[in-house]
């Protein structure tokens, strides 16, 4: 499989994230950095990123939030569950959110992160009191036939870098950005990332976003959410179509790294959506 042909499959990895559920056992503690006082932000990265690359946007947030810092599992210090699943890496973010204040927490989740906090959230709505997604697929928008996956592994195993590099260096904003982004994603194992993407080829968890029963805001960049574009096309393309109670916005001039590109206007819209949904909280209390 050439290079040129390798495109397409980038472009599934950058979108897809969501994948299908099995019952596994527990694996071991996620790996986080926690900051400040106050009601928990757990913030949740997508595939290939680390948790400290929420520091710019957690920087705005910790003069009145506990910001917890989620390392996603196989990646930093985090276990990779053995074997994996979307289900058992949704039980280890279990365990990090039953640490928190369920009546407060809401959780900021990035790609195919996000797919990790809808299952989480379907599971136990009780764990949270709100979700945002940002740029996460609940479906394939690409998927790979049965007669197509043979070769697609076997080029990516064979030329792994090269795949990494054309996957991560085009979310850039520019050049140098591409080159961050790909070296942070360089750190993952290279069988974890295959793993997830071998789980990413055939998913449609489409059907646990219209479930969800936590205030959900969708939170897309402007290079994967062009102004251009209708939210009913993007809601379509990801997996979000039929998400009726999913509310949205967008991030003028953001991209892959919005946590790191637009820190101000991505901390406002979290803390925004935060007070709404204690506000809510405390109207359906009383």
């Amino acid at each position: 499989m050439s290079a040129s042909r390798l495109a397409p499959f980038a472009l599934l990895l950058v979108l897809i994230a969501s994948a299908p559920l099995r019952a596994e056992a527990p694996a071991g503690p996620l790996a986080v950095t926690e900051l400040g006082k106050g009601p928990a932000i757990v913030l949740l990265p997508g595939l290939g990123s680390q948790r400290m690359q929420w520091m710019p946007t957690a920087r705005k947030l910790l003069s009145s939030y506990h910001v917890v810092m989620v390392d996603l599992p196989g990646h930093g210090d985090s276990p990779m569950p053995d074997p994996f699943s979307f289900e058992a890496a949704a039980a280890q973010l279990d365990a990090v959110l039953a640490k928190q204040n369920p009546d407060s927490t809401i959780v900021v989740a990035h790609g195919v992160g996000g797919l990790i906090a809808v299952l989480e959230a379907k599971a136990h709505p009780e764990r949270m009191r709100g979700l945002i997604a940002i740029d996460a697929s609940m479906r394939s928008p690409l998927p790979i036939s049965d007669q197509q996956k043979p070769a697609f592994f076997k080029f990516v195993d064979e030329n792994y870098d090269t795949f990494l590099k054309t996957v991560y260096r085009s979310m850039g904003r520019d050049s140098a950005q591409g080159v961050e982004i790909y070296s942070k994603a360089a750190l993952v194992p290279s069988a974890n990332v295959k793993t997830y993407v071998r789980l990413l080829l055939d998913v449609d968890e489409s059907g646990a976003a219209r479930s969800l029963k936590v205030p959900t805001l969708y939170v897309g960049s402007s290079r994967a959410w062009p102004d251009t574009v209708s939210w009913a096309s993007v809601a379509k393309t990801r997996g979000w179509d039929g998400a009726t109670q999913v509310r949205t916005a967008r991030i003028a001039n953001s991209g892959y790294l919005m946590m790191v590109d637009q820190p101000d206007s991505l901390a406002a819209t979290i803390a925004s959506f935060a007070r709404d949904a204690y506000s809510r909280e405390k109207m359906a209390k009383n």
